[in-house]
């Protein structure tokens, strides 16, 4: 089988087979795993005390150049599994097994079909965990509505605010227009938080989305810029997950600018904290004051 694929806002129109492909992602059809296993570096609501069954896809459509995930998001590694939606979906239900809280399905926007039927199959097969789509935000709204009432819970990202921003991190000057046209899709699809309170000390997340941002250091107004957006748009109506855990990456690190040559400054970091409870959000995450390293990077094939 062979396409030519416009399921990012790349629109690359770029060849894909099932074997090799040629686009921005540079993945072929069949989705590739590099991991399968549970995860305890989610937001609590997420990893809870059994963690998140994480399934790891490699290749991104967006590829920041400071990706704490670049082993198997800026092409594809040689030791991933090519899996198609059966396979898939017994993996799903392995998990479920093992007891983790529920599917967490990592960057695999640029596989949307064939994930798709994969859930469609696990949840004909018994699957009865929530599925979280833990993804870039950088999506189409088109691509996304493949997953309508397949996706539990979503777990993206608002990365970049300015355009100048997003273009020299990204090479993707649309982000923030394509971000929160994709956002409100998926608040529309998950609709308001639903939690398993069931345990008071660890409450689970069901239904809902959370948007992380990422803070990066040297941008502190492209962050507020953000924040700003988000509680406005959305409020409490979703969570607001605030990360302060950015780690230059060695292999990068002559790649990068020399702004993100460093962690986030501590005292930036509190700043966007406090401005973020100005701002009236309750259903926020942040992180302790120095959340940066590798400690919680999966080891990848």
């Amino acid at each position: 089988m062979e396409i030519r694929c416009n399921l990012c806002p790349r629109h690359c129109n770029a060849l894909r087979t099932d074997t090799e492909g040629l686009g921005f992602c540079r993945s072929p059809l069949i989705p590739q795993v590099n991991l399968i296993a549970p995860h305890f570096g989610e937001e609590p609501v997420i990893s809870g005390t059994h963690g998140s069954g994480t399934v790891f896809f490699e290749g991104c459509s967006l590829g920041c150049i400071f990706c704490q995930n670049h082993k198997i998001s800026c092409g594809l590694s040689g030791k991933a599994i090519p899996m198609k939606a059966e396979v898939l979906a017994d993996r799903y239900l392995e998990l479920e097994d093992s007891g983790v809280h529920n599917i967490n399905l990592v960057t695999f926007m640029h596989y949307a079909p064939e994930v798709a039927r994969s859930i469609e199959t696990a949840r004909a097969l018994g699957l009865k965990i929530p599925v979280v789509a833990n993804i870039s935000g950088y999506e189409e709204v088109s691509t996304l509505k493949m997953l309508d009432g397949l996706i539990d819970i979503y777990l993206s990202d608002m990365k970049f605010y300015s355009q100048a921003v997003s273009s020299e991190l990204a090479h993707a000057p649309d982000y923030f227009m394509k971000t929160c046209l994709a956002t409100d899709e998926m608040v529309r699809q998950t609709g308001d938080i639903v939690m398993d309170g069931r345990d008071p000390d660890h409450p689970l997340l069901l239904k809902g989305t959370i948007v992380r941002h990422l803070m990066l250091p040297g941008y502190l107004f492209d962050s507020k810029h953000i924040l700003d957006y988000l509680v406005s748009r959305y409020g409490n109506k979703i969570y607001i997950s605030l990360m302060n855990q950015y780690t230059p990456p060695a292999e990068l690190m002559d790649k990068l600018p020399a702004r993100l040559r460093r962690t986030v400054p501590a005292g930036h970091y509190r700043q966007l904290t406090d401005y973020l409870m100005e701002l009236g959000q309750t259903n926020a995450f942040v992180q302790e004051s120095d959340a940066s390293g590798n400690e919680f990077l999966p080891e990848f094939r």
